[in-house]
């Protein structure tokens, strides 16, 4: 195995553990694949969109048999989630990388600020 090949499975070894810990490891996939494999913003956001998609179904059955939610809900919500994928996909797709990828890097500043803040709130 050359190195460039390892480094690329630990990094996504990497982010599946910080994603499987809730610490948000698929802004840090994006952000690889995006400033260090050549991949545009769009194609990093599918791939860690495909990523989420993969690493959650097998969560989301398991408190599906755990928790008895009401399916109507579920259902709903899980609708809305596909519509609102399409769109955003069909927006980004006419929208310039460079915006793209700087809304996507504001995003990522704003949430892991918004996380430091919230854990120095709770001690």
């Amino acid at each position: 195995m050359n190195a460039e090949v390892a480094a690329r499975f630990a990094v996504c070894f990497l982010t599946a553990l910080f994603c499987g810990m809730g610490a948000g490891g698929g802004g840090l996939l994006t952000l690889y694949l995006s400033s260090f494999s050549g991949f545009t913003q769009l194609q990093a956001q599918g791939i860690n969109l495909i990523s989420f998609v993969s690493a959650s179904s097998p969560a989301s059955v398991m408190n599906l048999v755990k928790y008895k939610p009401d399916m109507r809900l579920i259902s709903f919500l899980t609708f809305a989630g596909a519509a609102g994928c399409i769109i955003g996909a069909l927006f980004a797709s006419y929208t310039d990388q460079l915006l793209l990828r700087r809304c996507c890097g504001a995003f990522l500043l704003f949430t892991g600020l918004f996380s430091f803040y919230r854990a120095a709130k709770n001690g």
